[in-house]
């Protein structure tokens, strides 16, 4: 620093800006790095990961909120090392500048255990395999007042007492004990998740809420962390798309939540949360869930250390990729190609018999406070006396009994044990989309020429947009030419959609076209365009179809792939148990 500038701010006392005090300076580095006790959770658990350990013990009181157990058998620490580690910045993991284009390590910044130390009651027990004796630091607000010699085992064991003890406004944020002890289970199911070679156990007020063997292999993992019912429909899929290795799970779209707590996402064994990532999955699903939905999807994402960039949040939830278009579109082919495998048909558990019904440990809902009821997540919803989604990969259509039509928009039919009752507008549509689909990705849309062109006007916005597209639009089936003014003539339709109302067809379209980003070619949403042209067949509410036109649409969804839900993601179908029709007339109880 200049001499002179430095003499200035040491002798000035009246400046408007002032150097904070080292204690302010902590505290403010704590509230980037720990929020709540599961931040705290994490980041000595990645702490634990990155000393090698292979097994971890996390023990929590009130939620965190009065005492933290972290144990491990990492390489543990010296003496000199526990003097160092509760520094500020002071870090085993980099050395260099370089260091930073390339973090192979789940921690990095040097922070963690000063950020913690400076809001809590801190004592940390360590010991090096080469060591016969361990060593104790004990620190209150950040001030170390107590240290010495300590008999351990090899590794790390933290205890954290009366977070935020020192920074009431942050502990008046917190939420129940209930509430914090469950941020803290979803992290380390998480990180079993991301670990299935370590082994994980978490204890809440003495009680063991989560176990996880060593060794075990992910399918394994699966099943000792979900449960045998979900774990039998989370389907594996993996793509060879070097540099970048992806693989995961994910479930069928007939098995969603109401929350995004199903969505896993590591990317090199670091928990994130990717917008990136994210959009991809959900666009794999798309036209197969409901808006609001979403589905079970645990995906590892392998990448060269020098395309992510995880310095770019405090407590490094989130990254950023080099070249986050492709890693997008990787992820979306692969999962989307899994999907479209429909492996669920060939699995065991729905079709022979498995259980219906799956309740993880509750979780809170979005949005909620402290006080609110807890609630859980039900992977299928159980049997209430209502219709649950039909599954046409457990029964298939043809051994469907057509007895009618009611409310001119469902189709009645008999199935072993249930009455099912199949939407006709949602059936049609999904048999139209995917027809419709097949050609295009087949070359283009089949059309037919109009006998007499349809002449139809839009507004003048619409006029420039739609004059814009006009071309692309040949390769869905539809002719359509600039006639001057705000008027368009259609001259060739897609052949499968028949006699409609073309002019409301293209209102559709305008506006779905509008939705789009201005440099976006129309072929690459073509899912989208293609959902708008399906909805407008023949078949909808209210029309009246002849019992030979039931049978024959029923037939018609035979092969169809993902015939359970209309490509908006609404069920297709509906099942009233028999049980559940017996026990309404009071004929079982």
């Amino acid at each position: 620093m200049h001499k002179k500038l430095k003499c200035y701010i040491s002798r000035s006392v009246s400046s408007l800006i002032q150097v904070l005090p080292d204690a302010l300076i902590s505290k403010i580095a704590a509230g980037e790095v720990v929020d709540r006790p599961a931040s705290v959770i994490k980041e000595l658990v990645e702490n634990a990961l990155d000393a090698g350990a292979t097994e971890l013990l996390i023990e929590v009181e009130k939620g965190g909120r009065s005492l933290l157990w972290v144990s491990d058998n990492g390489s543990g620490m010296t003496a000199e090392d526990l003097q160092f580690a509760i520094l500020r910045h002071a870090t085993s993991k980099i050395h260099d500048e370089k260091d930073l284009f390339g973090i192979r390590s789940l921690g990095f910044r040097g922070e963690a255990l000063a950020a913690i130390a400076s809001v809590s009651s801190l004592r940390i027990e360590s010991r090096r395999a080469n060591e016969e004796i361990g060593h104790f630091i004990e620190l209150e607000g950040g001030t170390i007042v107590k240290e010495g010699k300590v008999s351990v085992p090899v590794g790390t064991r933290l205890q954290v007492r009366q977070l935020f003890y020192n920074t009431p406004a942050r502990l008046k944020f917190l939420k129940s004990p209930e509430t914090e002890a469950l941020h803290i289970f979803d992290l380390i199911q998480a990180y079993a998740l991301a670990y299935p070679t370590v082994g994980f156990r978490l204890k809440k007020d003495g009680k063991e809420e989560l176990s996880a063997l060593r060794g075990e292999s992910i399918k394994e993992r699966l099943h000792s962390l979900f449960g045998e019912d979900l774990a039998s429909h989370l389907f594996p899929f993996q793509g060879p798309t070097s540099p970048l290795e992806i693989s995961g799970f994910c479930s069928a779209p007939e098995l969603t939540l109401s929350t995004t707590r199903s969505l896993f996402y590591f990317v090199n064994g670091r928990l994130v949360k990717d917008r990136t990532l994210q959009h991809a999955v959900l666009s794999a699903y798309e036209n197969l869930l409901m808006k609001g939905r979403f589905p079970w999807v645990v995906l590892y994402l392998k990448i060269p250390f020098s395309e992510v960039d995880v310095n770019v949040h405090p407590t490094k939830a989130e990254v950023r990729l080099t070249n986050g278009s492709a890693v997008h579109d990787a992820i979306r082919r692969v999962i989307r190609k899994t999907l479209e495998a429909q492996p669920w048909k060939k699995s065991v558990g729905l079709e022979e018999g498995g259980c219906q019904h799956y309740s993880p440990p509750p979780l809170m809902g979005e949005g909620q406070g402290e006080g609110d009821p807890v609630v859980t997540l039900p992977l299928i919803p159980s049997h209430q006396g209502r219709g649950d989604q039909f599954q046409f990969s457990k029964t298939p259509h043809s051994s469907l009994r057509v007895l009618g039509q009611v409310h001119g928009t469902y189709l009645v039919c008999d199935s072993e044990g249930a009455l099912v009752l199949v939407d006709q507008h949602a059936a049609h549509e999904r048999i139209g989309f995917e027809r419709l689909k097949k050609q295009f990705e087949e070359g283009g849309i089949k059309s037919q020429r109009l006998l007499i062109p349809l002449t139809v006007d839009f507004q003048p916005s619409e006029t420039a947009l739609l004059k814009k597209y006009a071309d692309e639009l040949h390769t869905f089936g539809l002719e359509v030419d600039f006639f001057g003014g705000n008027t368009f003539v259609i001259r060739s339709t897609p052949s499968l959609l028949g006699s409609i109302d073309y002019k409301l067809l293209m209102d559709d379209l305008v506006r779905e076209i509008a939705l789009f980003d201005k440099l976006t070619p129309l072929r690459e949403r073509f899912r989208e365009v293609l959902e708008r042209i399906a909805c407008h067949r023949q078949v909808r509410a209210g029309d009246s179809l002849a019992l030979p036109e039931m049978t024959a649409l029923l037939k018609d969804l035979e092969g169809i792939p993902f015939s359970s839900n209309c490509p908006h993601g609404r069920p297709v179908a509906i099942e009233i148990p028999w049980t559940d029709l017996e026990k309404g007339f009071k004929r079982r109880i």
